[in-house]
């Protein structure tokens, strides 16, 4: 087993042992959700089917309890069926309907007048439902721009029936920060396509937080997973690695707890993992949440002046972005403050063993490392291990 969960992760599988947090991938999504604002815009011919609301419907349940605030944005044909849908938790007011091939002469577009009354239908319910004059893809991806901008919404989710983006070969992706949209774009060869990737850059610009496309079957996975299952736009660049406050301790935690039940990272009791937080160092995209966590350990190292690379853990949505890599040499940095003499890291995995090497580390023997690393370890499973070293002299 290996302390080092970067590479090839599963899905979340099995219950947290007894005295973990109480964490899933929603809990912790509803938290950051809290308080917010979400739009979703169902872009034509997406919502023509009653069926494409199931996803959705579960989300708005979600979110509703949660005090998270909705607006979700439909074309005039696909509005009965998704109030019939709704069921309670839709309004009861007549949804608002808009026209932007006419509005967008105006600025600004929607007007405040516009602005204010879904702000008090928001007051008074926690989802609002708007339709536009005419079916038209183009019109409500432009109007959900506009409107998103308008609101500054936390999120904007573009249901397409196309889902995410793929890249050449097919594969999803499930990653697109703002200065690769432009390349992104050059690939999608449907001008509809390239409308809606348009729509979250300028989105983006506007101060929208996040943009996401997906499938209007995959929205609950979309927005409650750290897998995803459409295509999320930051405007960040792709993120920064800093320190991990207390108060993100429940969250990294929470992460180990998760790597070690899928059997990426060594097996740690409440106590133990408490000992590698105060120096764990997370990447962070933007404000949505932590995408990799690595601890540097030292303290049982302080007479040798080294420390142990340990617990390190990227979410399964942002591997191959280079996360790992960018934490360790943010670990590197805080070696050389401390003026460390070398790091180590130790692993059963030939994968990230390779993933060391590549940053210049170099195989070792246990004699290599401080003895400290080796009171009270099975010495039967230190021949099972990879040992790398880097000096930092």
């Amino acid at each position: 087993m290996s302390d080092f969960g970067a590479i090839g992760l599963g899905d979340f599988v099995g219950k947290p042992r007894r005295g973990a947090p109480v964490f899933t991938e929603k809990t912790f999504y509803l938290e950051e959700f809290y308080g917010k604002s979400l739009l979703f815009a169902l872009i034509p011919p997406a919502g023509h089917r009653i069926s494409e609301f199931n996803s959705l419907l579960l989300t708005l349940r979600e979110l509703r309890r949660n005090q998270t605030r909705c607006v979700v944005i439909v074309s005039p044909s696909a509005l009965p069926k998704l109030m019939r849908r709704l069921g309670r938790l839709a309004p009861t007011e007549p949804p608002p309907v808009f026209n932007p091939s006419e509005g967008l002469r105006s600025r600004p577009y929607p007007p405040d007048s516009a602005v204010a009354e879904i702000w008090a239908r928001l007051r008074a319910g926690s989802i609002v439902v708007a339709s536009m004059s005419r079916d038209d893809a183009d019109d409500l991806t432009v109007f959900a721009r506009e409107l998103a901008s308008r609101l500054r919404v936390f999120k904007l989710l573009m249901l397409d029936r196309r889902g995410g983006l793929v890249d050449k070969d097919g594969n999803r992706l499930s990653f697109v920060e703002e200065r690769r949209i432009g390349r992104t774009m050059r690939n999608i060869r449907s001008r509809a396509r390239r409308a809606i990737v348009r729509a979250a850059l300028d989105a983006l610009e506007d101060g929208v937080g996040s943009v996401n496309l997906v499938a209007p079957g995959d929205v609950y996975e979309e927005l409650f997973s750290f897998i995803g299952a459409g295509t999320l736009f930051t405007e960040m660049q792709y993120g920064f690695v800093r320190p991990v406050s207390i108060d993100d301790f429940e969250e990294v935690e929470a992460l180990i707890v998760r790597g070690q039940t899928e059997g990426h990272l060594l097996p740690r009791t409440p106590d133990q993992i408490a000992q590698i937080l105060p120096s764990c160092f997370g990447y962070r995209i933007g404000d949505e949440h932590l995408a990799g966590i690595c601890s540097l350990l030292t303290e049982p190292y302080r007479r040798d002046r080294c420390g142990e690379i340990t617990a390190m853990y990227t979410l399964t949505r942002f591997q191959g972005e280079g996360v790992a890599a960018v934490l360790v040499r943010e670990i590197f940095k805080e070696a050389e403050a401390r003026r460390l003499k070398y790091l180590f890291a130790c692993t059963n995995d030939d994968r990230v063993a390779g993933f060391f090497s590549r940053l210049g580390f170099k195989r070792a023997s246990a004699r290599d490392v401080s003895a400290a690393k080796w009171r009270g370890y099975d010495s039967s499973r230190i021949e099972s291990l990879s040992i790398l070293r880097i000096n930092l002299d």
